[in-house]
């Protein structure tokens, strides 16, 4: 509930997604998150976003939030405990800097948490200077210790670590930001599934080894931009190999997608023909292999 923590990820996890989904889960008093309990006060959240504007971020929530609306219970006026911040400097000699705006909000109006998206859009120093990267996180901590809140930055990978098991060591730059966060969680594609995500905690003070050594399977939604957690977990260690006998066999759905496409069907149209026949398949996996076929 207080401190600094970060969900790290290669591109196109869908972390942002993620981050929205959790701050709204918040904002609308909701008990749960994917199997974690909410502890929330204010329900107030703060998300600085650095990578998207108002309208992209506008047009994903609105869909998130009908989506929630089909199994939750809330109250949308409730979204008013949601606050987005788009432009802000990172001058720090800037009165008006991103650290002023923030601690300046969590002054007038408190939040349970602050998100960061992304961290190197907010950070102008070099990324593998340890001592500039802690001098700057430690802003972060003295507001968390201060307002009794939870900051949580959203920062990326290597590009090598797709190919490798989650660990805090793939976090990108300095070995100084892991060491700094309390807990660290990594977003990992399955490999061959574009519907599914593994959620890992890499590090995580006074949690047992056993905790972080599963992995949350997460189904991603794509029409409505929501995860969803089915009580399935894994060992970390073997998120590649535990989904080989899951995934469907390429070369036995690669002629149906072309049939289907010879037939003009569209993109969707085939996903639900492929489910229908018990495929476990994402619109943008279709797309994918279209691709690779056109080549």
């Amino acid at each position: 509930k207080k401190g600094v923590v970060s969900l790290v990820g290669s591109s196109d996890t869908g972390k942002s997604t993620f981050l929205r989904q959790l701050s709204l889960h918040i904002a609308f008093g909701l008990d749960e998150f994917l199997g974690y309990k909410l502890n929330s006060n204010s329900r107030n959240v703060i998300y600085v976003s650095t990578e998207d504007d108002s309208v992209s971020v506008g047009h994903t929530l609105k869909k998130q939030i009908n989506g929630l609306f089909k199994s939750k219970d809330f109250n949308i006026e409730n979204l008013n405990h949601l606050k987005f911040i788009f432009e802000s400097s990172t001058y720090l000699k800037n009165p008006q800097n991103i650290l002023s705006q923030i601690n300046n909000d969590l002054t007038s109006i408190g939040a349970d948490l602050v998100v960061i998206d992304a961290f190197t859009d907010v950070f102008s120093g070099d990324l593998n200077s340890s001592t500039k990267v802690r001098e700057f996180l430690q802003n972060f901590s003295v507001m968390a210790d201060y307002h009794n809140c939870l900051f949580l930055i959203l920062h990326h990978t290597g590009k090598r670590s797709e190919k490798f098991a989650a660990s805090k060591d793939n976090v990108l730059g300095s070995q100084a930001f892991e060491a700094k966060m309390r807990a660290l969680f990594e977003l990992k594609k399955v490999p061959n599934d574009e519907s599914k995500r593994c959620l890992v905690i890499t590090k995580g003070n006074y949690l047992s080894s056993i905790i972080k050594k599963q992995a949350k399977v997460l189904t991603f939604d794509e029409e409505n931009l929501l995860f969803h957690y089915n009580d399935q977990n894994i060992l970390s260690s073997q998120i590649n190999n535990s989904f080989k006998a899951m995934n469907p066999e390429k070369k036995n759905i690669i002629p149906i997608i072309e049939k289907l496409k010879n037939e003009k069907k569209s993109l969707r149209q085939i996903e639900k023909i492929l489910k229908s026949k018990g495929y476990n398949i994402s619109k943008s996996t279709v797309s994918n292999y279209l691709r690779e076929m056109k080549g």
